[in-house]
């Protein structure tokens, strides 16, 4: 009887964190409902980078907890992109294939990758003269548009190194909230970088903030068939503000995702049939690239 009840007990168990899997993946992709394909090229790209990002997620524990993602920039004469290249063909392909969609929801492997691939999106200067920001947070897409911000740096006289094979000069500024330090190659003259990091006389191929919070480095630049700058779109979009993202998705860290979908109901779930988390949510002791906002 004993065994039984075991085996019981494992099947429930699986059975549950089957369920949430498939309810988390179903939030990412449907809970806006309406299916959305927009996408537009703006203009062929001069260059393409790789970054690799590396974001403490736990800053009392910075050693340790911390989470990398491979991020692109495609960058033209007047606009440019900075975004997750494989969720951009994930979302793409979902948005067109239900089939892939169910493949994903019944593959743990694959629902875990895109669970934690980057859905922030930076198109600079798109409309002309602002930045358009995608983002995610409280189970929703969302979007905004700021004016375009320029930091204002400081040229590091006698600093170089070299960074894949570009001799690269140092610079810092103080830019929303943060203390930044980037090095740039003058030898690639486009005054662009990672995230909303621009306007030095050269390509940003590193860049770092003083508590070496966030890390972004380049690992591979590509001029000749560089593809083009594009602005894409798979979701649909709350539109809101850039400090009222920011409080909000703060706020949102100290929830449980799966507490959330259980208290909505959403997609039938009963609150009953599954347990709730308990206790601190993981991965709230960190903050975002930008800091200049209201803080508890």
């Amino acid at each position: 009887l004993g065994d039984v009840y075991k085996r019981q007990t494992l099947t429930l168990m699986k059975k549950n964190i089957y369920y949430i899997l498939l309810i988390l993946f179903a939030s990412i992709h449907t809970v806006n409902a309406k299916v959305v394909i927009d996408e537009n090229v703006l203009e062929p790209a001069i260059i393409s980078v790789v970054y690799e990002r590396t974001k403490v997620t736990d800053t009392l524990n910075a050693a340790n907890d911390y989470k990398q993602d491979l991020l692109t920039l495609k960058a033209g004469k007047k606009y440019s992109a900075f975004y997750s290249a494989a969720k951009k063909t994930n979302d793409s392909i979902s948005s067109r294939n239900f089939d892939y969609v169910m493949a994903m929801m019944n593959d743990y492997q694959a629902f875990h990758r895109v669970a934690e691939l980057e859905n922030d999106v930076i198109f600079k200067n798109y409309p002309e003269g602002e930045n358009t920001v995608f983002l995610r947070f409280n189970l929703s897409s969302w979007y905004y548009q700021e004016p375009i911000d320029k930091p204002s740096w400081q040229l590091v006289p006698d600093s170089s190194k070299v960074i894949c094979g570009y001799e690269c000069l140092k610079a810092v500024c103080h830019y929303r909230g943060r203390q930044w330090t980037a090095w740039y190659s003058p030898e690639i003259p486009i005054h662009d970088g990672p995230w909303k990091l621009w306007g030095l006389p050269g390509l940003i191929l590193e860049a770092h903030d003083e508590k070496m919070h966030y890390q972004y480095v380049a690992l591979k630049i590509q001029s000749e068939d560089a593809g083009n700058v594009e602005y894409f779109n798979y979701s649909d979009r709350f539109k809101t503000e850039r400090i009222k993202a920011l409080v909000q998705n703060r706020k949102a860290l100290g929830k449980s995702i799966k507490n959330a979908i259980l208290s909505s109901g959403a997609f039938g779930v009963k609150s009953q049939n599954i347990k709730a988390d308990t206790g601190r949510p993981a991965h709230t002791n960190y903050d975002f690239e930008e800091t200049d906002y209201p803080h508890e």
